[in-house]
Order: C-alpha cells, then structure tokens, then sequence
C-alpha cells in the first residue's frame, strides 16, 4: 500500500469501511491493477480497476447490497471511481468456456454480467501487475493467459473499434467529427488508445496511455512527436497546446491514428 496514491487509498479505505459493515467476511482476496499498479495514476482521469474474490456466488441481496454500496462511495467521491468485477475463485480458475457472469461496477452503478475473459488485456494485467489489498497474491491463482488469443483479441480491436472511431471522426456531419476538433479528451483518447495497442504488438508486453506516449516518442518518426505530446498534455496537467490551429491537431490526430493502425497490422 506503500506506493499507492493517497486518493486511491482514501478511497479503498471508505470501501472496505462499507463494505466491512454490511457484508462482513465476504472477501476471500480484492486485488487492483491498471493504471495504480503501473504508476500512472491520475486523479480525476484514472479508474481505480479492481477484482473482488468473494467466498460464495453473489445472491439477489447481495448485488443490491453492492449497489448501494458503489453508489454511496460514489456520492462521496466522485472523482475517484471504482471499476470492477466480483467473481468467486472457482469462476476465477474455470477452465476457459465455463465461465459463469459475474457483477461488474463502473461510476458508482452495476454496468452488467460479465464473464472473467482469461485471455484479455485485463487478466494479464491483474496476473502480471496485481496489487494485493486482501487475501493471498494474485499470482496462486491458477488461470492462465494464451498470448496469442489476447494478441489477436487485440488486434481485432484495433480493426474494428479504433478503426470505426477514426471512421466516424471522419464523417462529416457526426459528433465526433466536431468534437475532435475542441476536445482534448477525444484527441487523447484516440492517439493514446491506439498507441497502447502499438506498444503491446511491438513489446508483447503492456503499459499505461502515458507510458505508450513515451514509448511512441522514441520509436515513431519525428513528424508524429507534435500529435503525441498534444495527447499526452492532458495526462500531464499541461494547460498549454502545442498547436496554433485545431484543424492541424484534428487533421494530424486522424493522420497518426492511419499510421499506428497500419504499422502495427504489419507486425507479426
């Protein structure tokens, strides 16, 4: 809990506090991943991912227990969310196509049922970069995660989802053709998005939006480190734009996206 930032711990220390008192001894572990256990926690940007191992299947009270739960921490504070799943070890550790759903939580309200995808980015995070809040390490838990199934998860992503995205930026007249002219959101949500992909095709490995930014900064051409600091300026509270003209910044945004799409489709 050392290094963790003192927004997430005000946080988890609120969650186990209402959590503890309405659901006592219902956690067998609680573990969180993304962006705090890779050191690029940004308060009022950054979720705080989470997977909760609880001891039995959730029933009816329970999920309307947890809702009440998320809702109140989210009233309370707001710029600090928790998003997650609550799964039992048994789901956890099923062999892959048995997966049961499972609640999953984002903003403060129960998005769906889930199954624990074992072959997503996610697992691998929580497997590689767990932090231990409760119970035993992430790392005894026996489930695996087949590279080459989240590789081509990942790509499949990158051809429809990102490339959708930048389709739609381009269309004229739509939303997002005008907001990427004035958001810096968009702007970073789409560079960042797909240079995330880029760097875990190259490094088969995985990292934060920021640390893709530097990573792109030292392997992509010059021509593209304009774009990729505008991206990154919001992540670093860095008020000032890098660039004059908002038609340069969204023609270059949609140019950059082109470019990472195509290289990263070239590695094998």
């Amino acid at each position: 809990m050392d290094n963790i930032p003192k927004e997430v711990k005000e946080l988890l220390d609120e969650y186990f506090k209402l959590l503890d008192s309405k659901l006592p001894n219902f956690l067998d572990g609680y573990y969180i991943y993304g962006s705090v256990s890779l050191g690029a926690f940004n308060y009022g940007f950054s979720d705080v991912d989470f997977i909760a191992v609880v001891q039995k299947k959730l029933t009816e009270e329970g999920i309307t227990i947890l809702k009440e739960i998320h809702r109140n921490l989210h009233k309370r504070l707001p710029k600090t969310d928790l998003m997650g799943m609550y799964v039992t070890r048994s789901e956890l550790e099923a062999e892959k196509g048995n997966e049961k759903l499972s609640p999953c939580f984002i903003d403060g309200k129960l998005r769906d049922f889930e199954k624990f995808d074992k072959d997503s980015i996610d697992a691998y995070q929580l497997k590689r970069y767990g932090i231990t809040i409760r119970g035993k390490d992430v790392e005894n838990y026996g489930y695996t995660v087949d590279w080459n199934v989240l590789i081509k998860n990942m790509k499949n992503n990158l051809n429809t989802y990102w490339f959708n995205w930048k389709c739609r930026c381009d269309k004229f007249p739509s939303v997002k053709y005008i907001g990427l002219f004035f958001s810096l959101k968009m702007i970073e949500w789409g560079v960042l998005g797909v240079t995330r992909l880029f760097y875990t095709f190259k490094e088969k490995d995985m990292t934060s939006k920021l640390g893709a930014g530097e990573y792109a900064l030292q392997t992509v051409p010059e021509k593209w480190h304009k774009i990729i600091n505008e991206a990154m300026r919001l992540r670093k509270n860095n008020t000032k734009s890098y660039y004059k003209s908002i038609f340069e910044r969204r023609n270059d945004a949609l140019a950059y996206m082109d470019y990472v799409i195509e290289e990263s489709n070239r590695i094998k």
